[in-house]
């Protein structure tokens, strides 16, 4: 069995969602996840609706400085009614983060030639869909860089104040080492870590996030027969069970989703 399904793990709405950030980017390094669900009937023309305003707006974002980076996420799973989100707008900021105004609106549609103003965009946006919610997360680490195309599987912490900062230093000195031999060798593109910064608190069902990047969905799901042998040559000190008990007990899995990266800005 894949050892991801083992170890990690989470549940809320966004993330990536906080998704994940793995754009270059200087401190502090928050991004913002903010969570749409479309109405049924709107699937097809939510879809133009982003091609032809929403990817060209976060384009002109990055492009005037205002964001490093800007990501759109699909959900692949869950799916259908009962599903959070079907879609995530993940922005990644150079200093601190802040909810898209008319002012930064009205510079992108601008900036990308578009000939609407900002009420017609949010009159366009909430016809096709609802904005369920926006967190904003700051990163921790990250390894890699993802592409377009790639799955982003996001395991929502939860975790507890008494353990926060050994589960952390768990990431960061165990498991980033690993998933940057995972991304040497291929098997993914990217990982990061990210903790809630907006919403926060005990009563949230997640505290922080990972994310595994895959290159397609074959790898999401693809057994990794070499890992014993990658964690092994990783921490030549360590024993895998022990150090796996020992993760267990510092965060709980809540739920995992799947999504895919169908259009990212960057800078040019």
């Amino acid at each position: 069995m894949k050892f991801t399904r083992l170890l990690v793990c989470s549940a809320a709405a966004v993330a990536a969602l906080a998704i994940p950030a793995f754009a270059q980017q200087t401190s502090p390094g928050f991004h913002t996840a903010a969570c749409f669900k479309v109405k049924p009937e709107n699937g097809d023309a939510y879809r133009k609706y982003v091609e032809d305003e929403v990817q060209k707006v976060g384009q002109a974002r990055v492009d005037d400085g205002e964001l490093t980076s800007w990501y759109f996420l699909r959900a692949v799973f869950p799916q259908g009614a009962s599903a959070e989100c079907d879609y995530l707008i993940i922005a990644f900021f150079p200093n601190a983060p802040h909810a898209l105004g008319n002012e930064q609106l009205q510079a992108a549609i601008t900036k990308a030639g578009l000939k609407i103003t900002p009420d017609d965009y949010k009159r366009h946006r909430d016809a096709l869909s609802t904005v369920v919610s926006l967190d904003v997360f700051r990163n921790v680490t990250y390894v890699g860089a993802p592409k377009k195309g790639d799955y982003f599987e996001v395991n929502y912490m939860r975790v507890t104040d008494a353990n926060f900062d050994d589960w952390v230093a768990f990431e960061q000195k165990t498991w980033k080492p690993l998933a940057e031999a995972m991304v040497k060798d291929g098997v993914e593109d990217g990982w990061s870590v990210n903790i809630a910064a907006m919403p926060f608190g005990a009563d949230l069902p997640y505290q922080g996030v990972t994310v595994d990047v895959y290159p397609s969905l074959d790898a999401v799901f693809a057994d990794d027969a070499h890992f014993d042998d990658r964690f092994r040559k990783v921490h030549a000190d360590l024993d895998p069970g022990l150090t796996f008990e020992q993760a267990e007990k510092l965060r709980t899995r809540s739920q995992v989703r799947l999504f895919s990266l169908d259009y990212m800005a960057a800078a040019h």
